[in-house]
Formats: C-alpha cells, sequence, structure tokens
C-alpha cells in the first residue's frame, strides 16, 4: 500500500472552500440510498442506446456514502477498465451526479478518455474529450456518449469540474473497497495520481464490442477489503466472475488464489464454479477456508484469476489487491485480566515505538481496546465512546474516530477502529486514548496488575499516571515505512541504489533526492513492465530512503523509477540467488 503522512483537519459543521484543495462531505444516515440498478438515469432519446450488445463495466456498488468536489476548475477523478478484447467502441461514459450537495451546486461537466500506456499503466495519452456537458441531473445515472474505438489499450474515464465550488456536481463513491487495486485515480490540472479514499468512484464504462467465444473474467473484489490490516486474522476473500464470451462456461472451472508476502510466503487456493454460465452470467467465488493473515507484518499480493478451457482473451484474466499487514503492540497482558476501570474523562496508553523495536518513520493504522460489560439487568448505561488519537505532547489531537458502541454482552469484548489513512510518525510518541460520551467513564476497560508506567486518566494536558497496571489498549503499527526528510541539495530529482553495483540477494537501500517538496512516487517494476513494490508515495513528498526486502522476489532484472513533477529518475537493479 501507498503511504504517506496525514495531515488530520477536525470540522465543524459548516464546509469551507479552501484554496487549491479537495472538499469532502461525510453523508449521514440521509444520505446513505441506494440507487435502482443498472437503470440509467438521463441519456440521448432513441430504443437501441442499451442495446443488448452493449455492456456496462463498472467497480462500484451502487450506494452513494460519500461525495467530493474540488475548490477550482480542471480537476477531478477517473476510473480504470480493462478492455474486454483489442478492439472495442467506448459507446458512452455514465456518471452518477451526487444530490444534495454541494449547495447550490451546478449541472456542468467535462469527460475525457485516456490510454494506459503511462509508467505501470497509468493515464497518459487523451483518446478523447467531451464539450463541456449542462444538464446533469442529481441522484442518477447521467449517460454521455463517446463512441471512439479503444484499440490494444486499456483505459480510464475521468469526469472533469469545469466550474468552482461549490457551483458544481459533487463526485460520489460507494462506502466498500472492492475495485482492483490502482483503479481509482485523480486528476489536477494535467498530472494524475492514484486515489487512496475508501470506496470507488461512480463512474461506468458503456462498451460496444465482438466478443469472443471463450473469454472468462474476475470483475472485482465482492468483499470489502481493507486498505491496510492487521496479522492473525481470518480474512476473507471472495472475488465475482463473469462469463464474457458467448460459449457457455461450463461448472467445474478453476478460479485460482494466489498470496504472496514477506519471507517468500505463498497461500494457494481454488475454487470451481458450481453453475454453468451463459455470457452475461456472474458467480461469486467464496474461498474457503477464509485466509489466516501471517503474523509477519508486510506487504502481501492478492490475486484471483479464471482458468477457462480454451480462453481468448488473457488481459482481463487477473485481478490483484495490494494488503499492507501492521503488527499489534501493547503495553496490558490480554491474558492476565485484573483490574476494571472506568476513572476518567480520558483513559489513554502512551505509546513508544522504540519499545517495540519499529524503526521510524512508523506507520498507525488501527486502534483496539478491550471491555468489561455485563449482560442486562446490570449492565451500566451510556457505553458510547470515541478513539482517539493525540501527538507526543499528549496534547495536540491527530485523529478522532466515530462515536462506537460497547453494548452489554460477556466481559472480554474488544472493539477496533480503523484509521482513515495511515497515519506517520517520523519520532517521538503517541497517545491513544478512550473517550467515554457519558461523564460517568463508561464503558469500562480492563487492565493487568503489572504498571509499566504507560498508562494514564484525565485529559489532555492534565494525564495523571494510573499505576495499578496497564489498559488493554493496543495499535496497530508498521515500523520503517521508508520517509526521512533531508534538506534538498539538488536542481533535480535523483534517485541511487545504495549497494549498486548489483546485484544483490537479500536488501537493498534506495535513496532519493528531491530539489523541493513536490509529488513523488518510488516504484519497482521487474522487466516485463509490471508494478512490483510501491516504496514511497507522496502529494507533497520529500527526500529519503527506503530498503526494499529482495529475499521473496525472484532472480532476474528490475527497474526502479523516481517519478516527480519535475522529472523522473531510472535505476537498474539486479538480483542474484
Amino acid at each position: 500500500m501507498r503511504k504517506a503522512a496525514v495531515l488530520m483537519l477536525v470540522l465543524g459543521t459548516a464546509c469551507l472552500a479552501l484554496a487549491g484543495s479537495e472538499q469532502w462531505i461525510g453523508a449521514g444516515a440521509a444520505h446513505h440510498y441506494a440507487i435502482p440498478n443498472p437503470v440509467p438515469g438521463v441519456f440521448p432519446a432513441g430504443p437501441d442506446v442499451f442495446r443488448p450488445a452493449l455492456d456496462t463495466f463498472k467497480y462500484d456498488d451502487n450506494m452513494a456514502v460519500n461525495a467530493w468536489a474540488w475548490n477550482g476548475t480542471d480537476q477531478g477523478w477517473g476510473v480504470k477498465f480493462i478492455s474486454p478484447s483489442d478492439n472495442i467502441t467506448v459507446a458512452g461514459v455514465l456518471f452518477y451526479r451526487y444530490g444534495g450537495w454541494p449547495t447550490p451546486g451546478g449541472d456542468r461537466g467535462l469527460f475525457a478518455m485516456y490510454a494506459d500506456d503511462g509508467p505501470n499503466g497509468s493515464p497518459l495519452t487523451e483518446l478523447w474529450r467531451s464539450d463541456t456537458v449542462t444538464g446533469l441531473v442529481e441522484d442518477v445515472w447521467n449517460f454521455v456518449a463517446v463512441d471512439e474505438p479503444v484499440i490494444g489499450s486499456n483505459y480510464y474515464l475521468f469526469y472533469i469540474q469545469v466550474d468552482t465550488y461549490p457551483v458544481c456536481p459533487g463526485m460520489p463513491l460507494d462506502g466498500f473497497n472492492n475495485a482492483p487495486s490502482h483503479r481509482m485515480w485523480k486528476y489536477s490540472v494535467g498530472s494524475f495520481s492514484e486515489s487512496s479514499d475508501d470506496g470507488e468512484w461512480m463512474i461506468r464504462s458503456v462498451v460496444d464490442w465482438t466478443p469472443q467465444e471463450h473469454n472468462a473474467a474476475p470483475l472485482w473484489f465482492a468483499s470489502n477489503m481493507p486498505k491496510d490490516t492487521v496479522p492473525d486474522i481470518n480474512l476473507y476473500v471472495r472475488a465475482l466472475v463473469r462469463n464474457h464470451g458467448t460459449a457457455d462456461l461450463p461448472l467445474g472451472t478453476p478460479v485460482r488464489l494466489h498470496i504472496s508476502g514477506p519471507g517468500s510466503y505463498t497461500y494457494d487456493d481454488t475454487m470451481l464454479t458450481t453453475a454453468n454460465l451463459v455470457r452475461g452470467q456472474t458467480q461469486q467465488m467464496n474461498f474457503s477456508p477464509a485466509w489466516r493473515i501471517p503474523v509477519a507484518a508486510g506487504d502481501y499480493l492478492i490475486q484471483v484469476w479464471t482458468e477457462a478451457a480454451d480462453e481468448d482473451w488473457t488481459w482481463d484474466d487477473t485481478i490483484a489487491y495490494d494488503l499492507s499487514v501492521a503488527e499489534w503492540i501493547e503495553y496490558g497482558d490480554y491474558t492476565a485480566g485484573n483490574w476494571i476501570t472506568w476513572g476518567g474523562p480520558l483513559r489513554a496508553t502512551m505509546f513508544d515505538p522504540a519499545d517495540f523495536g519499529l524503526a521510524y518513520p512508523v506507520g498507525l493504522s488501527r486502534v483496539r481496546a478491550q471491555f468489561y460489560l455485563l449482560d442486562p439487568p446490570n449492565n451500566w448505561n451510556d457505553s458510547s465512546f470515541q478513539f482517539k488519537i493525540f501527538g507526543d505532547d499528549g496534547v495536540n489531537l491527530l485523529w478522532e474516530g466515530d462515536t462506537l458502541e460497547a453494548p452489554a454482552g460477556t466481559p472480554g469484548l474488544v472493539i477496533a477502529d480503523d484509521l482513515d489513512s495511515m497515519m506517520i510518525f517520523e519520532s517521538g510518541t503517541f497517545y491513544v486514548a478512550i473517550d467515554p460520551v457519558s461523564s460517568r467513564g463508561y464503558p469500562s476497560n480492563f487492565a493487568d496488575a503489572e504498571p509499566d508506567g504507560h498508562s494514564f486518566q484525565g485529559s489532555p494536558g492534565s494525564w495523571t499516571p494510573w499505576n495499578l497496571g496497564e489498559y488493554f489498549i493496543s495499535a496497530a503499527c508498521v515500523g520503517g515505512v521508508g520517509l526521512e526528510e533531508e534538506q534538498p541539495r539538488v536542481r533535480r530529482p535523483m534517485l541511487a541504489v545504495a549497494n549498486y553495483p548489483n546485484p544483490v540477494t537479500d536488501a537493498v537501500t534506495i535513496r532519493w533526492e528531491l530539489p523541493a517538496r513536490q509529488r513523488a512516487s518510488v516504484d519497482v517494476f521487474d522487466a516485463t513492465g509490471r508494478l512490483v513494490r510501491n516504496l514511497y508515495d507522496a502529494a507533497d513528498g520529500v527526500s529519503g530512503s527506503a530498503v526494499l526486502d529482495t529475499r521473496y522476489l525472484a532472480a532476474g532484472i528490475y527497474l526502479v523509477r523516481l517519478e516527480t513533477q519535475a522529472g523522473t529518475a531510472t535505476r537498474k537493479l539486479v538480483l542474484g540467488r
């Protein structure tokens, strides 16, 4: 997963448009609604616009839960689509305009299509661009005719904002991560970058093409895939498979799962289709048993592909997902519960990543706590709370989660909350706190009887040590995420493989220098141009270094590429065994 430092802004009920920034509104219950699927809402007159020869390709689940808008013009969002053939016509783009926000809103937009001929299949060559489209209607799918061929390429469809906030349409996204990695993108004044937002942009592609006889493909992951997770838990991998071909896809067709990770780790599973699928039919493949995430933290690659007999088209055979696995760090011994405490108003654990051997910079992605709860009628009321994270001084609020409920039940309930994005700490400590809604301090925490000086009660700036034991509060962290800021010493981007000359066998240190803060990424590609690992990605990048563990990479030639707004740099990396 791509990791970058996070700037957390806590907003009130008003949303202010900041110059040069994106605006985001988190929809409440009133804005979480189902959209009729797959009925388009607005499209040109004529009975043949959605004739059976055309297919609609999508990743969204048809549930708009959030919306975005840029403050300025010439900025937008896009989706990458995998061509089902080497010669297709994109008949049109379907765009869902978010209803109710922004206010007063607007009904104009621009649409564009790009080939995937940029580095590692990123958007580059513009294939088509619309005039400004007016009359985009809220809360429905708007069809914009494209009618452009795409030959020998995958392609991107983008919605681009032509008016300033708030007189512009809101761009919605759904609430789940179903799309394969590297499919959701952003656009800003000619520059493209991958989107790290949760969910899929609600943009669809309508394609006119001549289907092959045999073409089966996994479309997306049918379960909500986490951006970052923790070790030693079950992850259910599910994929939706579709028969694109004119011939029936017979039952018993193999669908493979392969997961690779640190230390040459591999995991494989196979499911067989259980029905005969005619053209256009789908089946959800639920791999069983669930994958037990290994205890080793690091980056894992999840791949699912079909193995249809006599397959005529292999471009769409495989989907992949990048998963970053952190590790839990904690001072309390969860096996030795001794105390029940509801002091407050806040209870917090101060974490020092160095105590757990984690190298800075350290990424924090998830928090959890164990509570003591009783069955009715003896349970305590008002068991609502928030997780909060404070900086090294115990005062600066870096993040606060949604209000969670700890309902009555058996003692020992563990509740976790995921951060919106991985939070990066380049040094020092941080506090993870429980902030009860009730002034009485419920829900009550578990704690052990061995104090180590890391548990506190009170409030930011007024923490009092709790010296009876350590709270059962944990943080999911990854060490050495590959960022070390340096003063710019160069006039153009520089990239170096520290232990050059090659070949190398176990690990290699890669360093980069930037002349100024700017959009930057460092990626490793194999000889075919396939992305092997993303080492660094930031909108406001700095000079730094990263250690690439090469033990689970095959021997051969690789390319390390630094991409910035000011230029690129590439170095060859040869791995021996």
